[in-house]
């Protein structure tokens, strides 16, 4: 079996601390533990601090919160200055309110490597069918093929079919990297200067990632049923601005690999570095 490496899973997060639990619950679940947590926090007014504190003990690697002040949607930003201070060279990103299934980060690691891209899909569920914090730290969220189907016909999960884990047959053809599922080696990564910070609504910043990568000779492979995460339903909170898909159009245009502004344009004055926990 392949040796594994260790991991930065990079959490993007900002007023979530209802949620904040349940996602550091079901990363300590994880089957594979030789991962650091960052979150990347895009101004987040509420206080985090006392719940990465009580969880700290229950990780084998350290929480690091990533902070700057809030100026509007700047996901991408934040994500580039996580992974500014990343100890490792493999990178998963997920958004907070996508809770991964118990081999999520088990999986990527074994399939990641130098020259590809992993990208999965998630399940939608409502957070009410899911057991608190506690009890999917102690039993995992044991969201199974029968449950998630029981759940559908309650109206209450939706593409199933995105959670169940297979043997085989578990790569799909849609390929497309979702901003809350994939990994990527840092240094491929780097090669195309990380996410481009002109992208401020919801959605582009992965497309023109994703293109880059490509233009890179990146290959981009979709582990639909490998790469498992629950996604917890909610209304959108930021919409995507029509200038972005200008200037995803704009980039494909002149074969664009770089971003023009992104992760080598970090500068840790703008931003605060918490770590909870001790490193190994």
């Amino acid at each position: 079996m392949k040796e594994l490496q260790p991991a930065s899973v990079i959490l993007a997060t900002y007023n979530d601390a209802n949620i904040l639990e349940w996602s550091l619950a079901a990363f300590a679940r994880q089957t594979f533990r030789g991962f650091e947590l960052i979150l990347a926090d895009d101004g987040s007014s509420e206080t985090y601090e006392p719940i990465l504190k009580r969880w700290a003990a229950r990780f084998a690697r350290e929480i690091v919160h990533v902070r700057h002040e809030r100026q509007g949607f700047r996901k991408t930003r934040i994500q580039n200055r996580a992974v500014s201070v990343a100890k490792t060279g493999q990178l998963i990103f997920v958004d907070i309110d996508c809770l991964p299934q118990r081999n999520f980060v088990r999986n990527h690691m074994m399939f990641l490597e130098p020259g590809v891209t992993l990208t999965g899909r998630r399940v939608h569920i409502r957070k009410e069918i899911l057991p608190d914090a506690e009890n999917i730290y102690e039993r995992g969220i044991d969201l199974n093929a029968g449950k998630l189907l029981a759940e559908w016909m309650r109206g209450r999960a939706r593409v199933i079919e995105h959670g169940i884990e297979l043997p085989m047959l578990y790569e799909s053809k849609n390929n497309g990297i979702l901003g809350c599922n994939f990994s990527v080696t840092k240094a491929d990564f780097a090669a195309v200067n990380g996410f481009n910070e002109e992208f401020l609504g919801r959605g582009g910043e992965d497309t023109d990632i994703d293109l880059r990568l490509r233009r890179n000779g990146v290959q981009v492979r979709c582990l639909r049923n490998k790469l498992i995460e629950y996604h917890l339903m909610h209304e959108v909170r930021v919409g995507t601005y029509e200038s972005d898909s200008a200037r995803i159009e704009r980039a494909q245009a002149r074969g664009e690999i770089r971003a023009r502004k992104g992760l080598a344009e970090v500068d840790e004055r703008e931003f605060r570095v918490t770590r909870y926990g001790a490193a190994q």
